[in-house]
C-alpha cells in the first residue's frame, strides 16, 4: 500500500468540507476511514485546517442550530446531536446565544402547525374543565358529565402533543408554556 501524503489528506478533507461543515471529530473519523493507517498525519493536517479557519466547530454548531430549528426541532435534541458530533458544551452554549432563537415561539409554531385544531380545543376547554373537576367545590351529582369527558379528552390531547414535542426536542418548560 502506498504512503499517504499530507496533500492527499488535505485534498480529502477539503472535499468533505466543501459539501458541508464537519466537526473536528467527524472529519478525523471520516479521513481515518478513507485514508487509513496514519492517524498522526491526519490529526496534524486537520489541525492545520482548523488553524487556517477552514474547519470550525463553532461555525458547524451555528449552522447546525439554524438548520435544525428551520426543521422545527427543539434545543434538547439539537444539543444531543451536537454532543454526538463531539462539539464542546461551551461552544454549543455560545452558538445558541449567538443564534438568538426564541424556542418558546418555535414550540408554539410547531405545535400549532401539527395540532392546530386539537390544541385550540384543548385551550378553549381548559378553564371550564378545571372548575368542573374540583371535587370539594362541586357536588358529585351536579358535575356536568360532558365537561368531565372534555377534560379527559383534553388530557389525551395534551399527552399526545407533549409526546410529539418531546420527540422534537423541546424541554418541559417550552411544552408547559403551550397550555
Amino acid at each position: 500500500m502506498t504512503e499517504i501524503k499530507p496533500s492527499d489528506v488535505r485534498r480529502a478533507a477539503m472535499d468533505l468540507l466543501a459539501r458541508r461543515e464537519h466537526s473536528r471529530y467527524e472529519l478525523l473519523l471520516k479521513l481515518t476511514r478513507r485514508l487509513g493507517d496514519n492517524p498522526e498525519l491526519i490529526d496534524q493536517e486537520v489541525g492545520k485546517l482548523t488553524d487556517e479557519g477552514l474547519q470550525s466547530d463553532r461555525r458547524l454548531a451555528e449552522s447546525f442550530i439554524r438548520a435544525r430549528t428551520n426543521r422545527g426541532q427543539g434545543p434538547v435534541k439539537i444539543k444531543m446531536e451536537l454532543r454526538a458530533k463531539q462539539v464542546g458544551d461551551e461552544l454549543i452554549s455560545i452558538a445558541f446565544e449567538e443564534c438568538g432563537i426564541d424556542f418558546a415561539a418555535l414550540a408554539r409554531s410547531v405545535a400549532f402547525k401539527k395540532f392546530g385544531d386539537e390544541l385550540g380545543k384543548a385551550l378553549d376547554t381548559k378553564a371550564v374543565d378545571t372548575e368542573a373537576l374540583d371535587i370539594e367545590a362541586v357536588d358529585i351529582e351536579a358535575v356536568d358529565i360532558e365537561a368531565v369527558d372534555m377534560k379527559v379528552l383534553d388530557m389525551k390531547v395534551r399527552a399526545r402533543i407533549s409526546r410529539f414535542m418531546q420527540q422534537r426536542g423541546f424541554s418541559y418548560d417550552h411544552i408547559s408554556d403551550l397550555y
